[in-house]
């Protein structure tokens, strides 16, 4: 029996394979630590369900199967498009809740690239569980965003929770972004990877940023800038290219840190608002924002 277990996942939303998970993970534990990725994203097809939202899920799941909540723990932790800074977050948390240098144990099986982050935790233990095939979030997600019933393995808490949620304005607004989503990777070429153009205008207590209209992402705010056709590049800028930043498709995004062209829409918002709103922002951006802006302060500072 290890002390302390730490379950990493994104639990959009949860189902049976990961009661699964969690079970045998205290069946091995003591304590678990379940925290709930991609925590500072604003709601999107692959994000839809706020932290506070997922904790509920599994709560109410795990206490329908029986499961021992006084030791579970649940913790949001923030998608940062970067491995050295996100594994040092799961270890910080990690160590406020077990205590500086404890032994502690990862949970999880290596299914593909988004599980590689197992391997990113020299001197931690490693807790296996078994796979359960032919069960994973993605489908959930179809299913629910395109009205056909839910699959098997759905927990009738979650099942209930999920419900409610399609009375939410959230709901066909995710609905009407699955099917733009869809739309615009059918009409990508094969393994189509794209450039997008940003800028980062940022002036005394004001960041300029644009209101996107399009059912993409409908409402938020994003960097000034535009998406560019299939084939096109962009040159100069500070990039961002992981994998997983944008929704349609692999995108490097080119951010300039000057004044926003005066064709592209922008608007002057409060800076102290835009840093503290980061489930505002449109995919990565509040990301790359925060980056640059932190390393905008570090090249300024004396010494």
């Amino acid at each position: 029996m290890t002390a302390g277990a730490v379950y990493v996942g994104r639990f959009q939303p949860p189902h049976a394979a990961h009661l699964g998970t969690v079970r045998e993970a205290l069946a091995h534990a003591d304590h678990l630590l379940v925290l709930l990725g991609s925590a500072n994203l604003a709601r999107s097809v692959k994000n839809p369900f706020s932290a506070p939202e997922r904790a509920g899920m599994l709560r109410r799941a795990l206490r329908e199967a029986g499961a021992d909540l006084r030791r579970v723990t649940f913790r949001p932790l923030p998608d940062r498009f970067d491995a050295d800074l996100w594994a040092a977050d799961v270890r910080r948390e990690a160590a406020g809740v077990f205590g500086e240098g404890a032994p502690v144990s990862l949970v999880g099986f290596e299914k593909d690239a988004s599980t590689a982050y197992l391997r990113w935790f020299p001197g931690w233990g490693r807790l296996p569980v078994p796979e359960v095939p032919g069960l994973n979030a993605t489908d959930l997600r179809a299913a629910y965003f395109t009205g056909r019933p839910l699959p098997d393995g759905v927990p009738e808490g979650v099942r209930t929770f999920l419900a409610r949620f399609t009375g939410t304005p959230a709901y066909p607004r995710l609905r009407a972004e699955w099917a733009a989503v869809e739309a615009a990777r059918a009409a990508l070429p094969p393994a189509a990877r794209l450039h997008e153009e940003r800028w980062l205008q940022v002036e005394g207590e004001r960041a300029w940023l644009h209101t996107r209209r399009d059912p993409i992402g409908s409402g938020l705010w994003e960097l000034p800038g535009r998406v560019l056709p299939p084939g096109e590049t962009a040159a100069g800028g500070v990039e961002f290219a992981h994998p997983a930043r944008a929704l349609v498709a692999p995108t490097t995004a080119h951010v300039y840190r000057e004044a926003v062209p005066a064709a592209l829409p922008a608007r002057p918002v409060p800076l102290a608002l835009a840093l503290r709103t980061p489930r505002r922002f449109h995919e990565d951006h509040h990301v790359i924002f925060m980056r640059l802006l932190d390393g905008a302060a570090r090249s300024s500072s004396p010494g």
